[in-house]
């Protein structure tokens, strides 16, 4: 019984302490530093201040617009704002030795892309050598960096330049490549009728979370409390915005006069959805893996030395093992004063909660490595996965002394096709050409998804440039027979270039590029 008063007493001590801590007052104004200007990538912060969620969790929120001179870790770190937003350069400033705490990964997947216009012909991180290149900074957009290392490429060789912010440089040609996010720059492009490729780090093993929630290890020290209520009124609004998206977007044209359309904003909003994948995890899920796996990248790339300070790093971890020590407490305090029989109850239900969490988790991290390797409309393999493919193929063919074929195919006049169909259609075209590949090639073959209206074909065991030339006049006439959808009688037709190893050449981007050229000498004839 002694205990019990003495635990009372301490439990009372810390809650007057907390109530005369002047960092913990009620009244004090928390700010929140954005990455940028307030769009639909920020809608759950603004979502949680005007339907009051923060007020009802007793926190007075003031949001701050990203500015080039205001970037969120610089702010957080220099004590102007309490919580900010970041990239993956919140984990590596972590383990350079700021003492950073991960709250949410949003995004569970990154938007931070380069963008080259299509007439450039850079299609891959390696066309970028010479190239002026547009980036935030390597500190800031270290999965680019990160991502020149897995390919072998001295970015030194880039002429890297700070970025202005403005896709209209590359537009008019002021730049070869901008960096840009997957749910906005996109959208611009396709209004102007401007064909563009996207080289997303993802497709070369630099899988990072993004826009991450973080503060510092001394608000998380000094006001617990409150960082628990910010993150959790955050995550809310975050759930409200994606349910009521039209209305959000209407607030953030209203109330913050955001440059951006109705249609731009609702195209950030579902490529947003893609990323957060709320139907596959919990809003602002992190998992210590990824949080590793980022970690070795970094490490990997001679970013930092080692992972040691990643200890501490991920507030959900922290939780868990603060509350795994409670627990503990509670089972020795419970085993004086509950009988064995309701213990073991309450141990097995709990053993199998565990096992049940278990079970899930390993069935979301399975789902996001599928959704990293297949392109989500045709369901065949995705840029990222070609090339392991394509990698292993040119080994087989290199050990066993045998040719294979590279088709590069493109829909001529795609965007026509889709400016007369519409977009529905244009994906139906799409999904009916990926059918016809697979129907006509054999398992040994490898079928994927470049992205947009571009597809390869990778023959293997072929006999002769003839053979690989009956495969293509086939696969052609198949492909461009008219087919009904829907009682709409459809047409596409195609170009198709060849490359044959190793008479075109010995590696993926070389052969890429001949059948590319190819399939452009088609086009042209």
């Amino acid at each position: 019984m002694s205990s019990f008063f003495s635990g009372i007493s301490v439990l009372t001590v810390i809650l007057v302490l907390g109530a005369l801590s002047p960092s913990a007052s009620a009244s004090e104004i928390i700010e929140l530093q954005l990455r940028w200007h307030a769009q639909f990538q920020f809608a759950g912060y603004y979502a949680a201040l005007e339907k009051g969620f923060y007020k009802d969790a007793g926190l007075d929120v003031i949001i701050t617009e990203g500015q080039p001179d205001k970037k969120p870790v610089a702010q957080v770190l220099g004590r102007v704002a309490h919580y900010g937003v970041g990239n993956s350069e919140v984990l590596l400033t972590r383990l350079q030795g700021a003492p950073l705490v991960a709250l949410a990964a949003v995004l569970q997947h990154s938007p931070s892309v380069l963008i080259a216009k299509k007439s450039s012909k850079i299609a891959t991180p390696h066309d970028l050598i010479g190239k002026k290149v547009m980036i935030m900074g390597e500190q800031v957009d270290a999965d680019f960096v990160a991502m020149f290392h897995n390919e072998n490429i001295d970015y030194t060789q880039i002429d890297l330049t700070p970025s202005s912010y403005q896709i209209q440089d590359l537009v008019d040609d002021k730049v070869d490549v901008f960096n840009s996010y997957l749910s906005n720059e996109p959208f611009y492009l396709h209004e102007r009728g401007i064909e563009h490729t996207v080289i997303n780090p993802s497709l070369y093993s630099v899988d990072f979370y993004s826009d991450i929630l973080f503060t510092t290890e001394q608000e998380l020290k000094g006001n617990p409390e409150r960082v628990k209520a910010f993150r959790q009124a955050s995550m809310k609004g975050w759930r409200y915005a994606l349910k009521h998206q039209d209305e959000i977007i209407e607030l953030l044209m209203s109330k913050y006069h955001v440059d951006k359309s109705r249609a731009h904003l609702k195209y950030e909003a579902t490529i947003l959805q893609q990323l957060i994948l709320p139907n596959v995890v919990d809003l602002g899920h992190m998992n210590p893996w990824r949080w590793q796996h980022m970690a070795n990248t970094f490490i990997d790339a001679g970013m930092v030395d080692n992972a040691k300070k990643l200890a501490g790093f991920d507030y959900l971890a922290l939780q868990q093992n603060h509350q795994e020590k409670w627990t503990q407490v509670g089972k020795l305090t419970a085993l004086i004063s509950v009988i064995a029989v309701v213990m073991l109850i309450i141990l097995s239900g709990a053993y199998q909660r565990t096992k049940k969490e278990i079970r899930l988790r390993k069935r979301a991290e399975e789902e996001l490595k599928q959704l990293a390797y297949t392109d989500a409309l045709t369901g065949l393999a995705n840029r990222h996965q070609f090339y392991t493919l394509a990698s292993q193929a040119l080994k087989n063919a290199a050990r066993n002394k045998s040719l294979i074929a590279f088709c590069y195919i493109d829909v001529n006049d795609f965007k026509v096709f889709n400016d007369n169909y519409g977009h529905y259609f244009g994906d139906q075209a799409l999904k009916l050409l990926a059918n016809t590949l697979v129907e006509q090639t054999r398992n040994s073959d490898i079928v994927a998804r470049l992205g947009g209206d571009e597809f390869v074909l990778i023959l293997q065991d072929i006999s002769s440039r003839n053979e690989a030339e009956a495969w293509v006049a086939k696969i052609k006439q198949k492909i461009e027979q008219p087919v009904a959808v829907e009682a709409e009688m459809i047409q596409i037709s195609v170009s198709i270039g060849l490359g044959l190893y190793p008479e075109d050449g010995q590696s993926i981007d070389k052969l890429l590029r001949v059948s590319d050229n190819e399939m452009y000498a088609e086009k042209k004839r």
